[in-house]
């Protein structure tokens, strides 16, 4: 009686395939040997090239890959538009002020400017960065050199202080729950002027033109109500002492403030509290010149006012 022979259960029969497949020159066409993955940085190199949606950083002027829905890297309250014109290299180096230590100035740090005022005639300030070399060469180009493809990108970074301090006042006012339905936390927004020197030189206003930019993307009214009575020489060679001596009587109210005052306090839909306005300036050093401008817009106000003040950077 003859029986079937055994069925051959070695490897050889059951050729192997995966990870440890042999290499056998018959299975070449069938399995092929698994090729090396691309690194992850080629692959975003090969895709930057590609990609049509390249964009240039306007703050360090060097090409970026946009990806769709790509967030803006930063703090809060920053359009979303940030993130298209912004590489996240620069947005994550800004010195941006997230958090507070002088709740007067808006100083990320101990102020004894604070400490040592007997008093002022704002209510507070917040500031967007802290003003490092970086932020220094940042505003000089748009200041002095004529980059004024900066001006929108710069009054954009404005944004998440304005919103933090408009938190502030609605909290305080009882609205913060409500606060999408809430009015305004300001009734209107106004700048620190330069001389007719300065401007001459310049052609223009930085901080009337910040503060006009701001009030477009935030739906504000803006307007002039200051001038400066001459120049004094630049604030940025001074000492603390002599830039407070300095600010003194250095502003005074435009004849039509009192007018556009009443106009605006007749419009306000709060009727409860007084008016509010928002001083907008490149800089905040001592605090001097937001203080002169504050008391001359009190002493030209026929309305009760609260003054802030909200700049650019803080020194």
């Amino acid at each position: 009686m003859s029986f079937p022979p055994k069925p051959d259960h070695s490897a050889s029969n059951y050729p192997m395939t995966g990870p440890l497949a042999e290499s056998r020159p018959e299975l070449q066409r069938l399995y092929p040997a698994e090729r090396p993955l691309v690194p992850l940085r080629w692959y975003g190199k090969m895709m930057e090239l590609l990609s049509p949606e390249r964009v240039e950083c306007v703050l360090c002027s060097k090409s970026f890959y946009l990806r769709p829905h790509q967030p803006a890297t930063g703090p809060s309250g920053l359009p979303t538009a940030w993130g298209k014109g912004v590489c996240s290299r620069c947005s994550d180096s800004i010195p941006w002020i997230r958090r507070i230590q002088c709740h007067v100035c808006g100083r990320p740090n101990y102020c004894g400017d604070c400490c040592r005022r007997s008093g002022s005639s704002f209510v507070r300030s917040r500031s967007a960065v802290q003003y490092t070399l970086e932020m220094r060469q940042l505003l000089a180009r748009y200041k002095y050199r004529g980059e004024e493809r900066l001006l929108p990108w710069l009054a954009a970074m404005l944004q998440p202080a304005y919103a933090k301090l408009s938190e502030e006042l609605l909290i305080g006012d009882g609205l913060f729950s409500i606060k999408k339905n809430a009015a305004p936390a300001f009734d209107l927004i106004t700048s620190v002027p330069v001389s007719e020197q300065r401007l001459l030189e310049r052609g223009f206003n930085q901080a009337e033109r910040l503060a006009a930019s701001l009030a477009v993307r935030i739906g504000l009214p803006a307007r002039p109500l200051l001038t400066r009575q001459e120049e004094r020489g630049k604030m940025s060679a001074k000492t603390r002492k002599e830039r407070l001596e300095t600010a003194i009587g250095l502003f005074t109210s435009a004849p039509e403030t009192p007018e556009i005052l009443s106009i605006i306090a007749r419009r306000s839909p709060v009727q409860r509290r007084s008016l509010r306005l928002l001083l907008v300036d490149d800089i905040y050093t001592t605090g001097g010149t937001l203080d002169s401008c504050a008391f001359a817009l009190q002493m030209a106000a026929p309305v009760p006012i609260d003054i802030y003040g909200l700049t650019w950077a803080r020194a």
